[in-house]
């Protein structure tokens, strides 16, 4: 028996948590009053994000020295992640029943990033659909290493940095290659959201900066919009990351990946402080969207508490620290098909699965 033909510990039990959840309905263990949305709960979420980066940028322009701005930017960036996962309900349909209000709020609340709102709500469902899926999902899929071996210089060198030290440029890159491209979408229909999303999102932008030039000055468009744009994408990147990446987390091919695993036990759900998780709006609360994507963000820990109840030992919860991030960042790298779909570093070496504490 070769190594690659052993049997892999982690993968197998993770396979035999996968099997023990086929034929099941995740959503039959989550009440059905969780899932009704109020308009005014979002939009007290909304204006709260929105009163942060709003009131961020302002602090930046006003700040009478420039040492304000590093905090200022930072908090810019969490407003406008704030924005980013109010617009996350909007494009489930969690925000509201109407799906005019949700492409309005979540096309407003994109505007920190200059994302069209369809062009993301398109991408991100794709991902949803095949989550840690090696063949089909399209958020932090680590490559195998002779793929990685193939990619330009160019493209290695942004891959390699993007998954160690400019990590917050993965979600520039997946900005960048889905945000503007309406023929990177199959069908027809998306493709003609994402062009409506796409005129919105340069109208729009064009009023916002020309404003910010006249009223602040040409300088205003670094200080008063590009870098919270990019602390935005850091808070952007390290959470969706973090959601889907560790040691034990396999991404698996079409033959092994289930829908129910993809749903329940493909997501690591963090504990943030109180303050944290109410700027950001429980998006650390994940299982439950990738079960039931329809529940608002103010009902995530309720839903949790009842998918624990039916399923123990299969939420994965773990405390946020610095070192979560920079575990990922030093090890999980490309692709180890030959130890269960689990990861090896640049240097090759396979990263053992470790237990989630």
């Amino acid at each position: 028996m070769t190594r690659a033909d052993r049997p892999n510990p982690a993968l197998a039990e993770f396979l035999e948590k996968s099997r023990s959840l086929e034929g099941k309905l995740l959503t039959d263990s989550i009440p059905k009053e969780y899932f009704d949305p109020r308009v005014g709960r979002g939009l007290l979420g909304f204006l709260l994000s929105a009163g942060v980066y709003g009131g961020s940028v302002a602090g930046v322009l006003l700040a009478p020295h420039w040492a304000l701005w590093i905090p200022l930017w930072i908090t810019a960036g969490l407003g406008g992640w704030g924005l980013h996962c109010i617009a996350h309900d909007c494009g489930h349909g969690s925000f509201s029943r109407s799906r005019r209000l949700n492409v309005l709020v979540g096309s407003v609340a994109l505007m920190p990033l200059l994302y069209p709102f369809h062009s993301w709500r398109h991408v991100h469902n794709m991902h949803h659909a095949h989550t840690n899926n090696i063949e089909l999902d399209t958020d932090w899929r680590p490559l195998p290493p002779h793929m990685y071996d193939r990619l330009s210089v160019l493209g290695r060198f942004v891959y390699a940095s993007t998954r160690t030290w400019a990590f917050w440029g993965g979600t520039v890159r997946y900005w960048w290659l889905s945000g503007f491209r309406p023929g990177f979408f199959p069908k027809a229909s998306m493709r003609r959201e994402v062009r409506w999303s796409i005129a919105f999102t340069i109208m729009a932008g064009a009023a916002h900066l020309s404003t910010l030039a006249l009223v602040a000055g040409p300088w205003a468009l670094l200080t008063g919009f590009f870098v919270p744009w990019l602390a935005t994408h850091l808070w952007f990147s390290a959470t969706t990351l973090m959601h889907h990446s560790a040691s034990d987390l396999p991404f698996l091919d079409s033959h092994q990946w289930t829908r129910n695993a993809g749903k329940l036990l493909m997501t690591t759900d963090y504990t943030y402080p109180k303050p944290l998780r109410l700027l950001t709006h429980n998006i650390s609360i994940h299982t439950p969207h990738h079960v039931a994507p329809a529940i608002p963000f103010y009902n995530l820990p309720q839903a949790q508490g009842a998918l624990k109840q039916a399923y123990p030992g299969m939420v994965r919860e773990q405390k946020l620290t610095p070192t979560a991030l920079l575990g990922i960042l030093k090890d999980l790298h490309l692709h180890d098909a030959e130890h269960g779909g689990f990861y090896q570093d640049f240097d090759r070496k396979p990263v053992p699965p470790r237990q989630t504490p």
